[in-house]
Order: C-alpha cells, then sequence, then structure tokens
C-alpha cells in the first residue's frame, strides 16, 4: 500500500474512531485496555505476491555431545520427539556447535578422548532413528579445528549412509572466524584464505567417500565477509549459506537486560541485509544456523522469560522477510544433569523431564502463524513497541501476528486485512508478566512434561465490514490473528 493510500486508511480509522456507535469494528475477547493503551492502525496488501516462507524454517541446535550421550536423541524418547514434532511436520536440526570441535569418530576412540567426545555408529544409528520418525532433516558438523580431512570423511560417509534423504547438508568447522582469536584453535593470524585451504582438503576427501555430498557453510560467529569468501569458491556441492547471530552478550555482563533484548532488532537487521545480499549475489538460501538471546549459555532472567519467546518470535518474522530460509535455535548442550541445562535452551530436561522453556513458545507461535507467504504490512500509526506479521496461508487465510513488547502498555491494533472475511479467531501468547519463567501459554494452554500441548478454544468473532478487525494486544504479550471465510 503506498503512503497515500495508508493516510486515507488512518482517516477512515481515526473518523469511524470518533464516531459513536459505528459497529465496524470486533473486539478481541477477555482483553481489559487500560488508559493509557495505544492505537494502532495496520493495512496489510494481501494479494501481493509476497515471499514464501520455507515449509522447512523452523529449525533447532545442538552440540555435537550430544550424540555421546545415549538417551536424547534415541526413537524412545518419546517426549523429546513430541516437543519437536509439536513444531511442524518440517524442519532442520543442526549438529554442531563448540563440542563439535572436540569430537573424536570411531568405536576405537576411547582411549585417545581425554577431554572429547566420543561418536560412534550407534550414535549416529539412534539420531537416524529419530529423525526419520520426526521426518526432520539434519545439518551436520565435522571436527576442523582438531580433526583431520581422512577422519571427517570417515565420518561422512558413515553419516550420509546412515541419514539417508535425511542428510540435508555437512558444515565442516564451528565458528572457524574465532580459531585464532578466542579459542586458541590456530596460532597467530587466521583469516578467510587460510580457512578456506584447510576447508578445501576436508571438502575433497569427503566428495571422494561421499561423491555427491553436500555442504553448509562457513558457519562463522560473526566475520560475514568469509560468507562470500566460501560462496565465491563455488565449490561442489554447496547449497547453503551459514552464519550465527547472538542478540547480546555475554552471559553475566552488566548491559545485558531484557529491555535490551527486545530491541535487538537494529543489530539483527544488518546481519541480514549483508546475508541476503550475497545469497542473491550467489544464488545460494542462508540460515542462521545457530541463534539465541544472549551467548555464553544464556542469561537467567533474561533468556529464560516470555519476554525471550517474544524476541524469538519476532526475530522469526524478520529473518523470514530478509529472505532467510530458517533459524535454528541453539540449546541442546553437552551438561545435561539435573538444573544445568542452558539459560537460553528452547527445550529444558531435569529431573529427567523435559518441559518447554519461554523461547520454545515463542517457535511454536511461529509454526503456527508463519506457514505460507509473508505480505507487506504496514503501521499507518501505532506504537514503536508493537511488531506486525502478515501471511497468507496456503488455503487463502490471513494470519496475522502481532507482538506487544511494551512492559506496560496495551496496544489496541485495527487490521486491514486487503480483502474481505467473514470471521476470525484468535490465539494467544502470553503469561504472568514480561519476566516470567513459568506461566506461559499459547491458545490459553502450556505445553506438558510429554510435549503434549492442545489449544483452548481460541477467541472468535465475525467482521462486521467483511475486511477489518480490531485487536487489542495486552503488554508484553502476542496475538495470532486468524481470518477466514
Amino acid at each position: 500500500m503506498d503512503t497515500r493510500s495508508l493516510a486515507i486508511a488512518r482517516r477512515r480509522f481515526l473518523g469511524g474512531a470518533a464516531t459513536a456507535g459505528v459497529a465496524m469494528l470486533a473486539r478481541a475477547v477477555g482483553a481489559s485496555r487500560a488508559q493509557n493503551d495505544t492505537s494502532a492502525y495496520l493495512a496489510v496488501t494481501y494479494d501481493a505476491p509476497g515471499r514464501q516462507i520455507a515449509p522447512d524454517f523452523v529449525g533447532l541446535s545442538y552440540e555435537s555431545a550430544i550424540l555421546a550421550t545415549a538417551d536424547y536423541f534415541t526413537p524412545d524418547n518419546a517426549p523429546l520427539l513430541a516437543l519437536i514434532r509439536s513444531l511442524g511436520p518440517d524442519g532442520v536440526i543442526r549438529i554442531g556447535g563448540n563440542t563439535s570441535e572436540r569430537t573424536l569418530w570411531g568405536a576405537d576412540a576411547p582411549s585417545t578422548a581425554r577431554n572429547g567426545f566420543v561418536i560412534t555408529p550407534t550414535g549416529i544409528d539412534r539420531l537416524s532413528a529419530a529423525l526419520r520418525m520426526l521426518g526432520w532433516k539434519v545439518i551436520y558438523g565435522l571436527n576442523l579445528a582438531h580433526g583431520t580431512a581422512e577422519a571427517a570423511a570417515q565420518e561422512a560417509a558413515y553419516v550420509a549412509t546412515a541419514m539417508g534423504t535425511n542428510l540435508l547438508a555437512f558444515q565442516i568447522g564451528n565458528e572457524p572466524d574465532g580459531f585464532g582469536r578466542w579459542t586458541g584453535a590456530r596460532a597467530g593470524k587466521y583469516d578467510a584464505a587460510a580457512f578456506l585451504a584447510e576447508w578445501q582438503r576436508f571438502h575433497q576427501a569427503i566428495r571422494a567417500r561421499v561423491p555427491q555430498a553436500r555442504f553448509a557453510g562457513p558457519d562463522v560467529a560473526s566475520e560475514t565477509d568469509w560468507v562470500a569468501a566460501l560462496a565465491g569458491q563455488r565449490p561442489a556441492g554447496l547449497v547453503l549459506l551459514t552464519h550465527h547471530y547472538y542478540a547480546d552478550g555475554p552471559a553475566g555482563a552488566p548491559h545485558v537486560t531484557l529491555r535490551r533484548l527486545l530491541h535487538s532488532g537494529v543489530r539483527l537487521a544488518p546481519v541480514l541485509e549483508k546475508l541476503a545480499y550475497e545469497g542473491r549475489r550467489y544464488a545460494l538460501p542462508y540460515r542462521l544456523i545457530e541463534t539465541n538471546s544472549v551467548y555464553n549459555e544464556g542469561q537467567p532472567g533474561v533468556s529464560d522469560t516470555l519476554g525471550a519467546a517474544l524476541w524469538g518470535l519476532e526475530l522469526m518474522f524478520e529473518a523470514a522477510a530478509a529472505g532467510a530460509a530458517g533459524v535454528n535455535f541453539h540449546g541442546g548442550g553437552h551438561n545435561l544433569r539435573p538444573g544445568s541445562e542452558k539459560a537460553y535452551t528452547p527445550i529444558a530436561r531435569s529431573d529427567g523431564r523435559y518441559r518447554a522453556a519461554p523461547l520454545y513458545y515463542g517457535i511454536l507461535a511461529f509454526a503456527h502463524g508463519g506457514r505460507g507467504t509473508l505480505l507487506p504490512a504496514r503501521f499507518a500509526s501505532g506504537s514503536k513497541d508493537c511488531r506486525a506479521f502478515a501471511v497468507r496461508a496456503p488455503q487463502g487465510s490471513l494470519q496475522v501476528c502481532l507482538i506487544n513488547k511494551d512492559f506496560v502498555r496495551g496496544t489496541r491494533v485495527t487490521i486491514d486485512a486487503g480483502h474481505s472475511f467473514a470471521a476470525s479467531s484468535i490465539m494467544r501468547l502470553a503469561g504472568p508478566t514480561i519476566d516470567a519463567t513459568g506461566g506461559i501459554t499459547l491458545g490459553g494452554s502450556a505445553v506438558d512434561e510429554h510435549g503434549a500441548w492442545t489449544p483452548a478454544m481460541p477467541e472468535r468473532s465475525h467482521i462486521p465490514d467483511a475486511r477489518e478487525i480490531t485487536v487489542d494486544v495486552p503488554p508484553a504479550s502476542a496475538a495470532l490473528v486468524s481470518m477466514h471465510t
């Protein structure tokens, strides 16, 4: 919608709001509105071509060390698989992280493991069986920092055979832009040229054993220029560009706050812009293959709150709008003792039980509201703390996600759908307070310890003038508005 149309729409909205008794707006049931709430007008361009959201956009990221345990990725771990399955029939699991650089391959590795993690054929078989049950694919990380090309090729050959069509790609190395700086994996200067020389040796050895092997990379933490450096080599089988992103950190730093996290989009935007440019330049999709709120395992009181769920939901829509192929939230680590899970993990485990952590609810909300074609949606007026995203579902319904990041003020949003609909329903992401670590629900229901989630009866209403509806979005909450015929 152009500027003139937005202005006309806004005048129509304001004029209608000033006319008492005009029943053109359907009000969301059960939401209170304080006197200091704000009003906003959202215009959706329903008939625009839009941008298709990849069916496997949703992703989770795990440390390689998770494969050294015998009870996590296994086909009989029903609660974990149920939690993952609730996020959709298609998705991507990434295996890698810092511990991928401390892995050893093979059944005879324990004698040389020391502080490493032994990945055995049995561990790969368990993961493969779990993936077949889920229908998800895997991006599998190999040890570049301390491994050899020959060992990586042997591991890759077994993984490729075991995974079959569930294997999306291999990644060679984890955060190689840190090898010469913070990991100590390489002495002195370690630049993109040095990385590419090593990467090519591993690539050639793997392709010799697995001729059709596909690759993702460079899996960098911050050096976005390395993405172009790898893509520019045009190596055989490169199918995906990958980059990490953490909104803030390190954990424990005094500047890390929930308010700062919720306004971290200014730091995300240039990363996405650069990745989108390189993706177009080399005709390759890209993913945020490892992402979360605060690096170094998350900040309690920030990463494990309702606010983190709202942040994660917004990040996924922002990445989709920038053309990303998906987002993988990091969390699964090697330290799985009771009570030791990372603060930012989407799926937590303690006392042998699994639970959906706050961030999980943000991912779950996207899984329900982010399937289809992302459409232009612009505010003609409204609060800077309210974000909106619109998706045209394959069957033609319209899904509008409204995220209110304001800590104290609600927002009343009038949506012009740009198309005629007869009815609507609303599913809410909510909790007691913005910093709540428990009591969070989606659709009025929590996810139980068995991974089961059944949303309560959604709020329903008719749309009086066929294309406009007004929804109250309380502070620190989100609303998924579905408009249908």
